[in-house]
């Protein structure tokens, strides 16, 4: 039977519910629409989640520090959606319509800009400065995943290795700040945190190598439209692997697909039997397989920095390991 994550944390989830709520609460009515919206559209929660089950290796009852934390790396993501759907055009967000497309460009790069300093000015007074720190750094970490992103998209130039330092900005440092965060609020000690951070940072790595392989099928039922990497330029570590096996004339061909896919993604176009091209190409070269073993290795080595913790929590375990599922 599947580990109800949600179940076992009920009581912690609901308390932050109302800290997360509180901390986006604008102060006119606008911005309130703009929180709405967002609102419809929040996930699994895996962030505060992470935070919480890190917290409760050390202590088992949720301080309040670590509450605020949950609430504030749950912003920093909502807040960096709100922006990444301006930057890729998106006018769906988790099966509802996505901030930018109902208010517009402009008020989107606000709102998420009014989130995050609303958010933080509101925790200053309960946050020491060492958490905010952690966050703040997290927020510039993504930032630079994101601009080196934007560097690589449709770029011939491209490799596993900058491949690795996107991930590590975009979405590993926030998955290790939460996990950073649970600890440091559970006082556990400077090496124990240090753990805890490299554990979260290997489980978005996974995190982010599941969601390349979702990109590529027609059949994913994750809310993530088919081929939208690919539409949008960016090479993803199965699309890197391919490269890398491919011949000259191969490659210079990929790429002049790749231009024509990300134009017509531009011209709000469909370009379907040119993204199939492109697909079954990476999926021939084995660009998926190794991807799937790439994640199940950064998966392992996330468990094994847990068991060296000699510390047992079921829940922390098992979300290590759901987070980083790759269905064969």
């Amino acid at each position: 039977m599947a580990y109800d994550f949600h179940k076992h944390l009920a009581t912690e989830m609901a308390f932050f519910e109302e800290k997360f709520k509180s901390l986006i609460e604008g102060d006119f009515e606008y911005i309130n629409h703009i929180r709405d919206q967002v609102f419809r559209s929040k996930g699994k929660q895996l962030r505060p989640m992470l935070v919480f089950y890190s917290h409760k290796l050390f202590r088992e009852e949720i301080l309040e520090q670590s509450y605020l934390a949950a609430s504030l790396v749950e912003i920093v993501h909502a807040a960096s959606l709100v922006h990444d759907d301006v930057v890729d055009m998106a006018d769906w967000r988790r099966g509802n319509a996505s901030v930018r497309a109902m208010f517009g460009n402009k008020a989107a790069v606000l709102a998420g800009d009014y989130m995050l300093t609303n958010a933080f000015l509101k925790a200053y007074d309960e946050s020491d400065s060492q958490l905010l720190v952690m966050l703040v750094d997290v927020i510039r970490q993504m930032s630079e995943g994101e601009l080196l992103q934007l560097q690589y998209a449709n770029n011939s130039h491209a490799t596993e290795q900058a491949y690795t330092q996107i991930v590590s900005g975009k979405t590993a440092a926030l998955f290790g700040c939460c996990c950073q965060c649970g600890a440091y609020t559970a006082r556990a000690s400077a090496e124990e945190t240090r753990k805890l951070k490299e554990i979260g940072r290997k489980v978005g790595f996974a995190f982010q190598i599941k969601d390349d392989l979702l990109d590529l099928d027609k059949n994913a039922a994750a809310g993530k439209a088919y081929g939208n990497d690919l539409k949008e330029g960016k090479l993803t570590l199965p699309a890197l692997y391919y490269l890398q096996q491919a011949g000259t004339l191969e490659k210079k061909s990929f790429f002049e697909d790749l231009d024509r896919l990300s134009a017509c993604h531009e011209e709000g176009k469909e370009c379907p039997g040119l993204l199939e091209s492109m697909t079954e190409r990476i999926l021939a070269s084995g660009g998926v397989e190794y991807a799937r073993r790439r994640a199940m290795d950064y998966t392992r080595e996330a468990m094994d920095i847990y068991q060296s913790l000699h510390r047992v929590n079921d829940g922390f375990a098992c979300l290590i390991q759901e987070i980083g599922e790759i269905a064969s």
